[in-house]
């Protein structure tokens, strides 16, 4: 059963809840979750309205959030593991997808908690990505085309010592971004590298196909740090846009 296949599946027993909007507490995790994402999305000035056929959200009548709260037996009480997919009709049909947490006592701190962490990371740069406001600092050229970086919050896990700024994962990567960028308005990039007492875990995606030497990159970097604690990780994910006036 693919992702939205599920969705729908679930549309007969929730539609009816959902057009309710937020007027009482929702018993489904996931419906209060999307509501509750909905109204934090208006109260940001975005046209938010419920998809038609199946549990999801339209942001200004072009961007799609979809959400699955994950469950399992060996989860810990106070965390919420989501999997939430944004889709772009034109520039990203298939979504990008993220697994994120969030932690609380209540089902409510949770979602506020996993919502923080979307929103933080991921929804700001895909959203900013729409617009052709710049960092000029951060810009660079390519073929004669200039592309604007839209950086998402790096999310640092594990006790570090002197954590990097925001854009050093960016420079890192930044010399061999430009030979992977496709000829389209938007290309985007997940990063997650983590060290857990020398084992190296890690995930980079460019446009949700794996990058291996991007990973090695991010590898290497990690395992040359010094006075490194038992556990340490990096994620952030970063939207490339075509300037317009490249176009």
């Amino acid at each position: 059963m693919g992702f939205f296949d599920f969705l729908k599946k679930k549309q007969n027993t929730e539609n009816k809840s959902k057009t309710k909007e937020s007027a009482q507490p929702q018993s489904d995790p996931n419906v209060l979750l999307l509501d509750t994402l909905k109204n934090r999305l208006i109260d940001k000035g975005y046209e938010v309205e419920w998809h038609s056929k199946y549990l999801a959200l339209i942001i200004n009548s072009e961007l799609e959030i979809a959400t699955v709260i994950l469950d399992r037996p060996d989860y810990h009480p106070l965390l919420m593991h989501l999997m939430i997919i944004t889709i772009h009709p034109t520039y990203f049909p298939d979504g990008i997808a993220e697994n994120i947490v969030g932690i609380g006592n209540t089902v409510e701190e949770k979602i506020d908690s996993v919502l923080n962490n979307y929103l933080n990371t991921t929804f700001e740069p895909i959203i900013d990505s729409f617009s052709d406001t710049h960092d000029p600092e951060l810009d660079f050229e390519y073929h004669h085309t200039l592309w604007h970086p839209k950086l998402g919050n790096t999310v640092l896990q594990g006790d570090w010592e002197g954590p990097p700024k925001n854009e050093f994962l960016f420079e890192l990567l930044k010399d061999k971004i430009s030979q992977k960028l496709k000829n389209s308005k938007l290309n985007w990039l997940k990063i997650y590298i983590s060290d857990s007492n020398g084992t190296i875990t890690g995930e980079c995606l460019f446009n949700n196909e794996p990058w291996e030497e991007g990973l090695a990159l991010l590898s290497d970097y990690i395992q040359s740090l010094n006075n490194k604690k038992d556990f340490i990780g990096l994620k952030q994910f970063i939207m490339f846009r075509k300037c317009g006036a490249s176009e």
